[in-house]
This record gives structure tokens, sequence and C-alpha cells, in this order.
């Protein structure tokens, strides 16, 4: 949508939000003892997204927290005043990826155990721990690579659902990820809408974003979760591969990235599509095989593996 000064793109945001929620029936999906082997197989990859959707709490926890440290700090009221509308986006989006989290959680539950007691299971204390506080250790980013990193993940994470709704076959499953994909796809536009009135807002901003963008292209905002790499390392292979002349998941993602950069920043932007790649596979081989991450300053990444 057209730039605003007014609150239009949260209010557009939200309405929309309203009209295309999915109707979860409950989370009572007797359908899950229909699964086949092939589901349940793919279905075994995905704990650690669970986790990811969920954590979706920690990351606007942690929007509060960089928000609050520069205030405490003297940044410009003013400037930080221009992310209103973040914060307020943090009330349509916190719900709709606690809504994933609860979907792949329960599936992934009920595929692992047989069982259908996810829901009942998870403490309100240990669902606290693992989805809020987890941000503690991994604050990897400043307040404006982190929602280039928000925005950026979202076109990750609706081509890994766009490559797995592709390999799944029962129907009630394709559509619960199907859903999660469209919602996924629905954030992209939001962020980039809510990046774009920042930036319109002070030239300063612009210049703030500009710096951030190396961390904000590949530090997927999931990365605040604990099994993050366990999980990037676990699902790669159901990103797929460019066959009869189609496009990989990989240059997929980086295009996208590459075209909204632009959009962005226009002549601002330094990166090129091949410099975008490159970050990925590098990203990609430092990572491979890893499992847990920490924040540490005495590493040049900030990423310390601790396993």
């Amino acid at each position: 949508m057209e730039n605003t000064t007014g609150i239009d793109t949260i209010v557009h945001y939200g309405w929309l939000s309203d009209e295309q929620r999915w109707d979860a029936n409950r989370y009572d999906w007797p359908w899950l003892g229909e699964l086949g082997d092939v589901d349940k197989n793919i279905i075994l990859l995905l704990d650690c997204l669970s986790d990811g959707e969920f954590s979706g709490q920690a990351s606007i926890t942690q929007f509060y927290n960089l928000i609050f440290k520069l205030r405490e700090n003297g940044f410009d009221k003013d400037l930080l005043s221009d992310w209103g509308e973040v914060l307020a986006y943090a009330n349509i989006i916190t719900y709709e990826e606690f809504r994933h989290g609860v979907s792949l959680g329960k599936i992934f539950n009920y595929v692992k155990t047989g069982k259908d007691d996810f829901i009942s299971n998870l403490s309100i204390r240990t669902y606290s721990e693992k989805y809020i506080w987890c941000f503690e250790d991994r604050q990897y980013w400043s307040l404006y690579s982190y929602a280039l990193a928000h925005l950026f993940a979202e076109i990750v994470n609706t081509e890994l659902y766009k490559d797995v709704r592709s390999v799944i076959s029962h129907p009630k499953l394709k559509s619960v990820v199907s859903n999660i994909m469209r919602d996924e796809a629905r954030h992209i536009k939001a962020w980039k809408d809510i990046i774009k009135n920042i930036i319109n807002a002070d030239e300063r901003h612009k210049q703030f974003f500009l710096e951030s963008i190396s961390e904000g292209l590949v530090y997927h905002n999931a990365m605040v979760h604990e099994t993050f790499f366990e999980g990037q390392n676990k699902m790669l292979p159901l990103f797929l591969s460019g066959e009869d002349g189609k496009a990989s998941a990989i240059e997929r993602i980086c295009k996208s990235k590459y075209n909204v950069l632009n959009e962005l920043f226009g002549e601002n932007n330094i990166y090129s599509i091949d410099d975008i790649k490159k970050f990925h596979s590098d990203f990609l081989i430092k990572s491979y095989g890893k499992k847990r991450a920490v924040y540490s300053k005495e590493v040049s990444n900030k990423i310390n593996f601790i396993g």
C-alpha cells in the first residue's frame, strides 16, 4: 500500500488479519490419525520450526527491550516514536505466530508420541522460559537490523512452507501449511510497508537501516530461539532444488530479498544479487552441522556456536 502519515498502515493490516484469519477449529484435529508415513517423516523434521514460530513472543519482547535501552541511553525520542507502528503490529503478528507454533507443535507431538496432549502439557513456565526469555542469550541485532531480520525471515519462511506444501499429501495437513504460508506472505508485505513508513518519517532512519543491512539479510529473527541452527540444518532438504528450469529455493529467496532491498533503498542499495547469494552460502557453510549458539561480542559475527 502507499506510504501514509497516519495510522492507515497498521489499521490496514489489522483488518486484513481479521478477514484472513483461518479457522483452526479449536485445534480439534481428528485427522492427525490419518497421516501417512511420508507426511509423518516430513513432520518429524519440523519440531524446531514450531519452536521458531513460538519464539515470535521473544522477538516482540526483544523489540521492546531494544527500544527501551535506546530511550534510556538518550536516543532521539522523536525517532523512537516513529517505531510505534512496529509495537502496534506486534499485537497482531505475535498472535498469528503463536497460532503457527500451536499448530506445528500439536502435529509434531502427535506424530512423535501418538498422543494429543501437546497443549495441556506445555506449562506456562516452560513456555515462557523457552519462547520469551530465550532472547536474553541471543541479542544479535540492533533495533534497525532486527526489523529487517523480521522482514527477510518471512521471505525464507514463505518459501519453506511453499516447498513443504508441495511434498505432503493429506489435504487437512496441506491446508494447515497453506494457511501458515499465506500468513507469512502477508507478514512480508506488512513489514515492508512499516519499514517504508519509518524511513519516510525522517531521513536519518534510512542511514541507520543501510548500516544494518548485512545482519538483517542473513540473521533470521528465529535465531533468538535455542534450536534455530538445529532446525536450519535439519530442514535444509525440505528446500527444493531447481528442476525443469525452475529456480531453486535459495535462488527464489535471494531474488526476493534483492527486490525488497531495491524497493526500500533504491540506488542506495549497495548489494547485488550475487552478494546476497554469497552472504547466504557463507552463513550456511559456517553454521552447517551446528545445533546451538549464543551471542558473544568476542567473535566477529556475534554468533558463538556451543554445540
